[in-house]
């Protein structure tokens, strides 16, 4: 791509706004040590558009360029894993002992997207002002800062201010992740104003940019579900805060609730758009790498999920017990998960996880999501249950509506009425988890709550409600599931026996991907600004800014560490 040279003036107003949050819309160099010369933009308007697609089709890589190995790298092959979605079937050569043992390579996956984002995103936030698309700016500004927050929420601190200057190659600094999300914040606010002046400018000005999103536009379909999105990724980092700043998470979710939240699903419909495979059926159905995680399967179990076989199908084979070789399932028995963290082996005949229950492919039609409309409701519901933000009863009710309408099922729907229904003796906590393989795997099931929230639930009870239907709701988006898990302890997954890289002790959960420390000038700047960014070592059982303990006494998120103590 050419780059085109600016004077680039530094005002001082300007420079006052880096204590509060970075403007990163036209901003060319707040790093006064970086010349605009060497900062990519769009020259002129059908660069701009292109790179607008392209950046949403980068988000949650729809397959576009590599097939489904992108997100594979992306989520699939850890995150998935560790959210209790999906787990791995093979060791990739030796590489991925487990799905707890990391590789460096396929632990830059998450970096790469992000950088896939950036590269389409940035250079048209740039030039917006001068092309005439300030509010494709700001929705570019929105995408962004998407994609900056899942790399902080997967490793931790990250060179903010160097990679939106495009140094992506050492040396760089990494800030802090409170930096970092008042940064979020201060952009996501300003793309939203930007975005709901939109209606103030003038007619031709309109025509201009509905044009483009008629034409360009796969994942919201106009300027103020744009501005929507912005506010709900607010909210929803609000509540990711809500333990380690209580106070300040409560303004945010205030100010992100009264502006307006998202009214339908932020998602890419890859399949209309493209006539791509959802890339999660892709890597299960034909190159059978990931299968159903066996905390999925328990947990839908026990609640009578009414979706369980609409996405999942049961055994694919026979399965032997790998001691006896004995056959102990006939194919098509039963649906059956894999326990995460278990030693893998290569993917050949004698492997009896490929025959364990892969993704249906009636899901493959399934939009490529980013944000649900049923996240929206269960993040409110978290609010109320916090702060008195709405209506706790009425958004947990509205967020289970919206994820059965996710499947084309009706509040009046028999389905949804017995579901909606369950109370806690109801669950059948009998269920536990057998692998039919190895009986080593056998555990306990874990859940023990119901569906619906009772008065005199306590509050700790209700939060686990909430974050376990939000966790159903939101699959396959492994990230917010391990996002939560983390904040939350919720809902009860299954622990693993597997120490990771040596940090983590038996039954640990991961709280973090370590960065790659393979190259020696990355290393160097991790020891000069990444440790202390942090607050910790370069390591699985570092904890991240906003994964303390509740406060509140609502979470329960360090139940592995006593579950791995014995206590």
């Amino acid at each position: 791509m050419k780059k085109k040279y600016f004077s680039v003036m530094i005002l001082a107003a300007t420079m006052s706004l880096v204590g509060c949050g970075d403007p990163l819309l036209d901003d060319l160099s707040l790093n006064t040590q970086v010349s605009s010369s060497d900062l990519s933009i769009a020259e002129n308007y059908d660069q701009a558009v292109g790179f607008f697609l392209t950046a949403q089709q980068k988000m949650h890589d729809i397959g576009t360029s590599g097939g489904a190995h992108v997100y594979q790298v992306q989520f699939n092959i850890h995150i998935d894993n560790y959210a209790g979605y999906m787990a791995g079937t093979q060791n990739f050569s030796g590489n991925l002992p487990s799905t707890y043992r990391y590789f460096p390579e396929y632990a830059d996956g998450p970096k790469a997207s992000f950088f896939n984002v950036a590269h389409a995103a940035l250079p048209v936030m740039r030039s917006a002002d001068q092309l005439d698309l300030k509010e494709i700016g700001a929705m570019c500004n929105i995408m962004y800062c998407f994609s900056a927050l899942e790399l902080s929420d997967i490793y931790g601190p990250f060179p903010w201010t160097d990679y939106k200057n495009d140094v992506q190659e050492p040396p760089v600094t990494y800030e802090p992740m409170d930096v970092i999300y008042d940064s979020l914040f201060y952009n996501l606010k300003k793309s939203a104003e930007i975005l709901k002046d939109f209606s103030n400018t003038s007619q031709e000005h309109q025509e201009k940019i509905n044009n483009v999103l008629a034409q360009y536009d796969r994942i919201c379909g106009s300027v103020d579900v744009w501005r929507r999105f912005a506010n709900s990724i607010r909210m929803r980092m609000a509540l990711r805060m809500s333990n380690v700043n209580p106070t300040k998470a409560q303004e945010e979710a205030r100010l992100a609730f009264n502006d307006g939240l998202i009214e339908k699903s932020i998602a890419y419909n890859q399949n209309v758009h493209d006539g791509l495979s959802h890339p999660i059926v892709f890597i299960s159905t034909l190159w059978n790498d990931t299968r159903l995680n066996a905390s999925m399967e328990n947990i839908m179990k026990r609640l009578n999920y009414p979706f369980m076989e609409t996405i999942f199908l049961k055994n694919g084979g026979a399965i032997k017990n790998t001691s006896t070789g004995e056959k102990a399932w006939d194919e098509n028995t039963d649906i059956v998960g894999v326990r995460t963290g278990i030693s893998l082996t290569a993917r050949d005949d004698n492997n009896p996880y490929i025959n364990f229950s892969m993704v249906n492919s009636a899901y493959n039609t399934t939009p490529v999501a980013l944000f649900k409309l049923s996240e929206r409701y269960f993040l409110e519901a978290e609010a109320a249950l916090r702060w008195n933000i709405g209506s706790l009863t009425s958004s947990y009710l509205r967020g289970i509506v919206a994820s059965f309408a996710d499947f084309d099922v009706a509040q009046t729907d028999e389905k949804f009425r017995n579901y909606w229904a369950q109370k806690d003796e109801d669950i059948d906590t009998s269920i536990d988890y057998v692998d039919p393989s190895n009986p080593r795997n056998n555990i306990k099931g874990l859940l023990t709550v119901g569906v619906t929230i009772n008065s005199t639930d306590a509050p700790a009870i209700k939060l686990e409600k909430i974050i376990t239907q939000k966790w159903l709701a939101n699959f396959p988006m492994g990230l917010e599931a391990w996002n939560d898990l983390r904040r939350t302890g919720y809902p009860r997954i299954f622990p693993t026996n597997d120490i990771g890289d040596g940090t983590l002790g038996r039954g640990r959960m991961i709280r973090r991907i370590p960065w790659n420390e393979t190259d020696g000038s990355a290393a160097q700047d991790i020891a000069n600004s990444g440790l202390a960014a942090l607050g910790g070592g370069n390591y699985e059982r570092t904890t991240l800014w906003w994964d303390v303990e509740d406060p509140a006494g609502l979470g329960d998120n360090r139940w592995w560490e006593r579950t791995a103590a014995g206590q």
